[in-house]
């Protein structure tokens, strides 16, 4: 009936496990948890092998990095039930009754569903980008999450129909970090599936150190950009990639690319995450002049 799908790299998984395979137990249904880390050869897997001793569970190793698109299709092939719950390996169920939640979900058919993202008002997190980009961007009320259901759509935590994945998967260009989501729930919208977002969050607990994340973010426009020059994306799915054609419009392009370096360096001397979002434009503009000038 359900399975939960788990890919790792570099992290201890086991708690988060835990704490599912309890839910389901008490569900009383056919259930599966496979856990497959990506080639991270971590010593944490020692702690994840002990997974193997839940029933209906499994975690493995694969030799090699695939990247985050690739693994997530390959849990999918792996998956021997109808339902295909996506989770992160560094999050937590917000609520005990959240698997409940989702099984209530499996009579309506041809909708993908998204849990939402929280992050925990720790000490030690109110001070890291990371937290305060995920404060703003995507621990998001259900009702604004509706409202534009792509946007908030969250790898970390979403039900699917194994046959609707069958029809969408992950694109597996994509070997980097960063907007796999957006090109999955793109490709959902534009084959006619619905989007519904749900109060069944989890949260986010592997937040990267400031200058971690900015890397990441960096990656992530790359791949916006790889995106973009393939024709994988429709330019105007996205405020960011509109912007940008406006400012090539204007021929400022090569201005605002000088500036990447310098918000840069903002970003991370104020925690900001408008200079962050700026980062995000600037870098975008000079992976584009880059382009125009080889």
């Amino acid at each position: 009936m359900l399975s939960v799908l788990i890919p790792t790299y570099n992290f201890n998984a086991f708690f988060l496990v835990k704490a599912l395979h309890q839910q389901l137990i008490l569900e009383n249904i056919k259930f599966e948890i496979i856990c497959l880390d990506d080639g991270s050869k971590s010593t944490l897997n020692t702690e994840n092998e002990k997974i193997n001793t839940f029933t209906f569970t499994t975690f493995s190793a694969l030799n090699k990095n695939i990247g985050r698109s690739a693994i997530r299709n390959l849990l999918a092939k792996k998956a021997n039930y109808s339902w295909l719950l996506f989770l992160d390996a560094d999050v937590m169920p917000a609520d005990s009754n959240f698997i409940e939640n989702y099984i209530k979900c499996f009579q309506q058919k041809n909708t993908i569903f998204c849990g939402g993202l929280l992050y925990e008002n720790k000490k030690e997190n109110v001070h890291l980008l990371r937290y305060k980009f995920g404060k703003k961007h995507e621990e998001v009320s259900v009702e604004k999450r509706n409202k534009q259901p792509e946007k908030y759509f969250f790898t970390s935590n979403f039900l699917i129909e194994k046959n609707v994945f069958n029809h969408i998967s992950f694109e597996e260009k994509l070997t980097q970090y960063g907007r796999e989501d957006l090109m999955f729930s793109l490709s959902l919208i534009k084959k006619g599936y619905k989007i519904e977002h749900l109060a069944n969050e989890v949260y986010h607990l592997g937040l990267d150190a400031d200058l971690i994340f900015v890397e990441k973010t960096k990656k992530a426009i790359e791949n916006l950009f790889f995106l973009n020059e393939r024709k994988l994306i429709d330019k105007g799915d996205l405020k960011l990639l509109k912007l940008t054609d406006k400012i090539s419009a204007l021929k400022l392009c090569n201005i605002v690319a000088k500036t990447h370096s310098f918000f840069e360096k903002q970003t991370l001397q104020k925690k900001s995450v408008f200079y962050l979002n700026c980062l995000k434009v600037a870098y975008l503009c000079f992976l584009k002049e880059r382009q125009n000038n080889i």
